[in-house]
């Protein structure tokens, strides 16, 4: 009767190999890459007289897991290591590009746990494995990275004199994880300790290019996808990165123009952005600030001197408005505190917080100030929309109009009704028209009596009339 196999538990030996630039091989290639290396761990296994019941294999997509379950097998776990590099170093076969496979591995010894897997299998799971995964991520091609776990189990004073060994330095890995680990070397089979040395920190300049490449992909995805705010915070990144040419050639994508270059996304609108010029648009993208906000963090308090306005990116955002129970969600792409911009001296008229984690981009009132004195049209456009922003909320006022219902959309271009600010000691001819007062005071002189002060303090639902008001509770003059 065949013994039933018992699953393992503690701390073992994990030996992780991953095949270097393995996307990139062809598909065929891809598999006899695999099928190979599967090959080169049964022979090194084998040569080191470690028993199917010794070892639990965890693929794991371009390479996997070896966890050795016996002490003797631990002990073995660096031999088994070396013995596939040398597999690796003499094929006899190479893929179509006519290169050898590279591999990396990661040794480690930590705790592990092997439990029921989908299906009849088991699997190996628990921080050894994790910690393996993790330090293979940092390896360099050709390297064999050793956690100092491994070395102070079962090299340091047993077997150091039988290979090189760097010196021990430190890896953050994963999870803000910290772990210190050292290069390994038998033969000229791996790095030697100049060699790693060398590549160790080639991850700083790789990260570089990925990044880039990662906001550039990110600006495509989000222009497909109908969503320019997230492009323009992308962009943001982008230029911080130094890469001005693929923000230029958004610019030209999302503003005012009539010559469009020809990316692998389209054009995209934007009620403010689209307004701008693509050289002032890319000046606006330097101008802004990427805010990051946690969840149930307040971006913005009531009361607050409101001198910026928000862009959501990602994440939800809410308004929360006194006397309401919840507070009110604010889409992505949509603005926040724009009639900052064009009235001084606002204040927050509400909470603005982030339901959940978060992605902003704020612009300071003054620097797009700075912006639009460059040029009076642009300055005109962009103040047009945040005054027809301001009447819109005007017109809807329940308590000004009270319709049945909010003012609908198809109305608002009937009504004779504009938004301007008046400098002191204007006078306004109330025989003419009536007034919303939405921010500032104004003094009225009635005929009999002293002057009467009325102020409003910037914010829609305070707002004071001034002038002859129609009954029929309608700005256009009709009837509810």
């Amino acid at each position: 009767m065949v013994p039933k196999r018992v699953n393992i538990s503690g701390a073992h030996a994990v030996l992780g190999i991953d095949i270097v630039s393995f996307s990139a091989l062809h598909d065929d290639d891809q598999i006899h890459a695999i099928d190979h290396l599967i090959r080169w761990i049964d022979e090194a296994l084998a040569y080191q007289s470690i028993g199917d019941d010794e070892y639990r294999w965890s693929p794991a997509g371009d390479g996997g897991y070896l966890t050795f379950a016996s002490s003797a097998a631990c002990r073995k776990a660096i031999d088994v290591a070396f013995a596939i590099c040398h597999k690796s170093q003499y094929p006899i076969w190479r893929p179509r590009n006519a290169e050898r496979v590279r591999l990396r591995l990661a040794l480690h010894a930590g705790t592990v746990q092997e439990a029921r897997e989908l299906g009849r299998n088991t699997n190996i799971w628990g921080m050894g494995i994790n910690m393996a995964a993790r330090i293979l991520s940092v390896a360099a091609p050709l390297q064999l990275l050793m956690s100092k776990q491994y070395f102070d189990n079962y090299i340091q004073g047993q077997r150091e004199s039988e290979f090189q060994i760097g010196d021990v330095h430190w890896r953050t890995v994963k999870h803000g994880v910290q772990v210190e680990v050292l290069n390994v070397n038998r033969d000229s089979l791996c790095l030697h300790e100049d060699q790693a040395k060398d590549m160790r920190w080639q991850s700083i300049g790789g990260l570089w290019r990925k990044t880039i490449q990662e906001y550039t992909f990110l600006i495509h995805d989000t222009m497909k996808s109908g969503e320019p705010v997230a492009a323009l915070a992308a962009a943001k990144f982008l230029l911080d990165l130094d890469e001005e040419k693929p923000v230029r050639e958004l610019c030209c994508m999302i503003g005012s123009t009539g010559e469009r270059p020809a990316p692998n996304y389209p054009s995209q609108y934007h009620p403010l952005f689209s307004e701008l010029p693509p050289d002032v648009l890319f000046q606006v993208i330097r101008a802004t600030a990427p805010r990051m906000a946690l969840a149930n963090q307040v971006i913005c308090e009531r009361g607050d001197p409101a001198e910026s306005c928000f862009f959501p990116v990602s994440g939800t955002i809410g308004v929360d408005v006194p006397g309401q129970d919840r507070p009110i969600r604010i889409a992505t792409g949509q603005i926040i505190g724009e009639f900052s911009l064009w009235i001084p001296n606002l204040n927050r008229t509400a909470r603005v917080r982030a339901i959940d984690d978060a992605l902003l981009l704020e612009i300071h009132e003054d620097e797009l100030d700075r912006i639009l004195r460059q040029s009076a049209h642009v300055a005109e456009v962009v103040y047009g929309i945040i005054k027809r922003r301001m009447l819109e909320n005007i017109l809807k006022s329940k308590r000004l109009f009270p319709r049945e219902g909010e003012l609908a959309e198809s109305d608002l271009p009937n009504v004779s009704a504009s938004c301007e600010k008046y400098a002191k000691d204007t006078e306004l001819d109330l025989s003419e028209a009536a007034y919303v007062l939405f921010n500032g005071s104004v003094e009225i002189e009635p005929p009999e009596g002293g002057p009467l002060i009325i102020k409003a303090p910037g914010i829609f639902g305070a707002e004071q009339v001034l002038g002859i008001v129609s009954d029929l509770g309608s700005p256009d003059g009709r009837g509810p």
